[in-house]
């Protein structure tokens, strides 16, 4: 197999080859660092992973359900329009029966909360993680919870004690960023920002009346229900059930209230997860108690399709998105 990598590496240039692999998805990809020593250190390359995924027409998703004793099954969203899902066992980045609970994803990364005050930064595909202490991160939460005698005893807990929280990535600083909104002591609001990878934390409650232009309302379609958030294809998305279906908005063109455009899904208790590389919708839906149904839902001919799994993943409590990347975590630098 060296040899044959060798070969190869004879009669095509160096950037040639890159572009070549630049447009393979990341399961090949992985496959493909076997062949040889100059092969896997190009797509080891933090450079690589960043173009790879940054040039993504297609990208690939994975979502990860999880049961109440830490058992995980990941599923190949790409598969659901096949023959066959697959669906496989996998490790999580901590022991079993852990308790945790999923905080976001973005960009093949997934961010976790972990008791009692740990965030955990995941790559699923490469396996790669990292803990990070948030013990000192919320001083003004953290003298509210002291300063309340009914509760002096409880540490300051993200999932029970912030309003909102969010996960993303800081292009400029080339790092993963947390933001988190929480009551203090003096009965007001305030806002934090973590870059989780230089492990550094600023407070937003000075920055933000500064910045007010640079916030905006979006306006929701009208009569929509009580609906939940995500994201389809980078769009704003909001969902909800109404009677017999689930209506699913997307926001075509961000901050334009015209853009809105409603998918009418014709199950109850439809969630969409992500995008097909042909712009159908995929998602999952209840089905009896040891099934769970994947669908599909051509956005041309307003059509819906659903598989039942049985068994496997019947059970779970939570599960995430998360597109397959490359990326590594990110490392550790002055600011």
């Amino acid at each position: 197999m060296e040899n044959e990598g060798e070969g190869i590496n004879g009669f095509l240039p160096l950037e040639i080859l890159r572009s070549i692999l630049l447009k393979v998805l990341i399961k090949p990809l992985l496959r493909l660092k076997q062949v040889c020593i100059m092969w896997y250190d190009l797509i080891s390359d933090r450079d690589f992973a960043r173009s790879h995924i940054d040039s993504s027409v297609a990208p690939s998703h994975t979502c990860v359900f999880v049961d109440e004793s830490s058992v995980a099954c990941c599923v190949d969203l790409d598969t659901v329009q096949e023959d066959s899902i697959s669906i496989i066992h996998i490790s999580l980045p901590f022991k079993r029966n852990t308790d945790f609970s999923f905080l976001g994803s973005c960009r093949g990364i997934v961010l976790l909360h972990s008791q009692p005050q740990f965030l955990v930064l995941w790559n699923p595909t490469t396996k790669s993680r990292k803990g990070i202490s948030y013990s000192q991160m919320f001083d003004a939460a953290r003298r509210f919870r002291e300063y309340n005698s009914a509760v002096t005893l409880n540490a300051f807990n993200i999932l029970r004690d912030t309003i909102i929280h969010g996960f993303g990535y800081d292009d400029l600083e080339d790092d993963y960023a947390a933001v988190f909104a929480y009551r203090g002591k003096d009965e007001k609001n305030h806002c934090n920002i973590h870059w989780l990878g230089r492990s550094s934390s600023i407070s937003l409650d000075d920055a933000l009346p500064k910045r007010l232009e640079a916030f905006s309302k979006i306006s929701v379609p009208e009569h929509i229900s009580e609906s939940r958030l995500t994201l389809l294809g980078g769009c704003l998305t909001l969902y909800s059930s109404d009677g017999d279906k689930t209506d699913v908005w997307v926001m075509r063109e961000y901050k334009v209230q015209s853009s809105w455009f409603c998918y009418e899904i014709p199950n109850p208790s439809f969630r969409p997860l992500c995008l097909s590389g042909d712009g159908d919708i995929i998602g999952y839906c209840n089905g009896s108690d040891d099934e769970i149904g994947f669908c599909v839902f051509n956005v041309g001919q307003q059509l819906l399709t659903v598989r039942y799994v049985y068994g496997v993943i019947s059970n779970y409590t939570d599960y995430i998105v998360y597109q397959d990347s490359l990326l590594q975590l990110p490392v550790p630098r002055s600011i």
